[in-house]
């Protein structure tokens, strides 16, 4: 008895899959026999045909800001209805669904204007979609770039096919991570344009990817802030150290080479320059008129010509409105000691002993050169350094 029943269910599964391969083969006939590619799948062909777009995007492969190119991979869900592949389930062994192969349909030829790859979407379905974006880098490194991915429909104009966004935005929900770039937010919209006498359909899809600025600051922007700093300090130096020019083009060399790294990371334009750029050149500038100034010290030192000259001072201003620098005055008075010593006079009749009378009567304090080139360069340091962090602030 049992037998006989498995016998049955056997024959019975047998007669179903032949009627559903049956079916299926009648259904194919039906419905691609006098079917057509090239035909809008609408019987009233003055209708347009909506094609409903989802962009979802997956991940952010790379953003090459030299070269201005975005590649990311995209997966795009595109829906429209299709009025000649419609039949009843029940007259096709209640057939529901089919899986035709992608060529034997009509699709709607999607191009991407600005894609440096394939620009066709249907003609890859495994490729990612790469756009050519144009980056802004004004505010680099704490810049947000909005790139743009925009779908064009050929061949058709806006009365024959229309893009209908599904969502008002890309959907990042299974989107990795990118150390580099964070998405901050998207748009999807649509819009028609018009080319000489025709209008189109166009699917825009925007994105606003925010850089993540630690790396570049720590790298990059605090060692060329702190080495363009410790040049200042170059004027503490004594001229007879025999080290003060060395330490000056040191600094400047260090600061060239922060340059070149910088310069490798950015657009070769001249359309929107960075404004980090800006700042960098302007500490490059302090640093080269640091040297200069080193090297004219040196060079108008007097001590080097006769140890038993004095160093002249630029001038004398009051002690209630300057800041005494360690060493100006005092190393100024230790050359007035030494020298009154090496004459034999304590201070009558001596010339140094009257610029150290003079002095003590005025009230004020002795200004050097170098004393004077480190206010000087501080103060421009602070100014130019302020001002970058105001514009960035902004």
């Amino acid at each position: 008895m049992m037998k006989f029943l498995y016998v049955l269910l056997l024959s019975a599964l047998c007669r179903s899959a032949a009627g559903s391969i049956e079916g299926m083969k009648r259904l194919y006939s039906d419905l691609f026999g006098n079917y057509s590619t090239k035909i809008r799948p609408v019987y009233n062909q003055s209708q347009h045909v909506d094609v409903h777009s989802q962009f979802n995007l997956v991940a952010i492969t790379e953003v090459d800001q030299v070269r201005q190119i975005l590649q990311s991979f995209v997966w795009m869900n595109l829906t429209w209805q299709d009025e000649f592949l419609t039949w009843k389930s029940e007259d096709y062994s209640g057939i529901k669904s089919i899986h035709p192969p992608l060529t034997d349909m009509w699709r709607p030829k999607l191009v991407v204007p600005v894609s440096v790859e394939d620009r066709d979407v249907f003609k890859d379905e495994t490729s990612s979609i790469t756009v050519n974006s144009d980056v802004y880098l004004t505010l680099f490194p704490f810049d947000v770039q909005t790139c743009q991915f925009r779908f064009l429909p050929v061949s058709y104009n806006s009365n024959e096919l229309k893009m209908v966004s599904s969502l008002v935005s890309a959907n990042t929900q299974s989107s990795t991570e990118n150390g580099e770039w964070i998405l901050t937010a998207s748009r999807a919209y649509t819009t028609e344009r018009t080319f000489v006498d025709s209008t189109f359909s166009f699917l825009y899809v925007d994105i606003d990817l925010e850089r993540r600025p630690m790396f570049f600051v720590l790298n990059v922007i605090l060692p060329v802030v702190v080495l363009s700093f410790l040049n200042i300090f170059v004027f503490s130096l004594p001229c007879d150290c025999g080290e003060k020019v060395s330490y000056a083009i040191t600094c400047l060399l260090s600061l060239t080479v922060f340059m070149s790294i910088v310069s490798g990371l950015l657009p070769k334009s001249s359309d929107n320059i960075p404004k980090v750029t800006v700042y960098l050149t302007c500490l490059l500038g302090v640093s080269v008129l640091s040297v200069v100034a080193t090297i004219l010290i040196i060079m108008k030192d007097p001590a080097k010509a006769s140890k038993k000259i004095p160093q002249s001072t630029l001038f004398v201003i009051p002690r209630f409105c300057s800041i005494p620098f360690p060493g100006s005055r005092r190393r100024v008075m230790d050359q007035v000691q030494l020298d009154s010593k090496t004459d034999g006079s304590a201070g009558n009749g001596n010339p140094t002993g009257k610029v150290s009378e003079d002095l003590s009567s005025f009230g004020g304090y002795c200004v050097t050169s170098d004393s004077l080139c480190m206010v000087m360069f501080m103060t421009l340091w602070m100014v130019v350094s302020v001002g970058f962090l105001v514009q960035i602030a902004k």
